[in-house]
């Protein structure tokens, strides 16, 4: 149970805030969950606006004992993103 925070940050080259939160989609192949809540935030405090995203646990489809988690969308232009970090999953039963 819970909630899944995750981050895009905007960088010199990329601008997180044009990334279409309705077409985020979080889980083990980057198509299961959607964002339940949204926030534009400066999350690494590098005085650009970054998009954090908040998933309800459960809807992600992480099992114990996965090693990876993708995230797929677009921005509102259209372009697809795609990203993918390793995890680790505690507490566990």
């Amino acid at each position: 149970n819970g909630k899944v925070p995750v981050a895009i940050l905007t960088t010199d080259t990329f601008d997180a805030t044009t990334v279409d939160a309705g077409t985020v989609r979080l889980g083990p192949t980057g198509a299961e969950a959607f964002p339940v809540r949204v926030a534009i935030e400066d999350v690494n405090h590098d005085g650009l606006s970054d998009l954090l995203l908040h998933f309800n646990t459960q809807d992600t489809g992480i099992e114990c004992g996965a090693t990876s988690l993708s995230l797929t969308g677009q921005t509102f232009s259209g372009q697809k993103i795609r990203g993918a970090d390793s995890i680790v999953t505690v507490g566990c039963r």
